[in-house]
C-alpha cells in the first residue's frame, strides 16, 4: 500500500462545541473575542488542533522504531477526529454568512496542515511505512476517520 493520509476538515460544518477548551487569552480585548467564538468556531479550532497533533505524529516518524512508536498515538487520533466529526452532526446549522466567514478565516490554516500531512504521508509511503506492519493501518484508520 503506497496511499498517503490526507486529512481534510469538512467545513459544510453543522458545528460543536470543542473538544478542547482554547487557550485563555492574556488580554481583555481577547477576552471579549473569546467569549464571543460560537460552537461552531470552535469546534473548527478542535479539529484543527487535532489534526496538527497528526502532522507532528507523522512529522516524528524516521526509522521502524519511530513507525512503531506512532501506531498508538495516531490510533487515538483517529478516535478523537471520529468523535470530532460525529459532534458535529449535533450543532445548529450555520448560516451562508457563517460558513463563508469560516472557511476564509480557517480554509488557508487548515489547507495548509493537509498540504503538510500530505507530504508527510508521501515521505512515509516513499519509505514503504519504515518496514512498519503496523503503521499503514493506523494511516488507515485515521484516513477513515476523516471520511466520516
Amino acid at each position: 500500500m503506497k496511499t498517503a493520509p490526507a486529512i481534510i476538515l469538512p467545513l459544510a460544518l453543522a458545528a460543536a462545541t470543542a473538544a478542547e477548551p482554547a487557550p485563555a487569552p492574556a488580554q481583555p480585548a481577547q477576552q471579549a473575542e473569546a467569549r464571543a467564538i460560537s460552537p461552531a468556531e470552535n469546534h473548527i479550532r478542535a479539529g484543527i488542533v487535532i489534526t496538527a497533533k497528526v502532522l507532528d505524529v507523522l512529522s516524528k516518524i524516521q526509522d521502524r522504531d519511530t513507525a512503531e512508536a506512532a501506531v498508538a498515538p495516531l490510533m487515538r487520533l483517529g478516535e478523537e477526529l471520529t468523535l470530532w466529526a460525529k459532534a458535529a452532526a449535533t450543532l445548529p446549522q450555520l448560516s451562508d454568512l457563517e460558513r463563508m466567514e469560516m472557511e476564509d478565516r480557517y480554509m488557508p490554516v487548515i489547507k495548509r496542515v493537509n498540504d503538510r500531512i500530505k507530504s508527510q504521508g508521501e515521505r512515509i509511503a516513499a519509505a514503504e511505512f519504515y518496514g512498519s506492519r503496523n503503521l499503514p493501518a493506523a494511516l488507515v484508520h485515521i484516513v477513515q476517520a476523516t471520511a466520516q
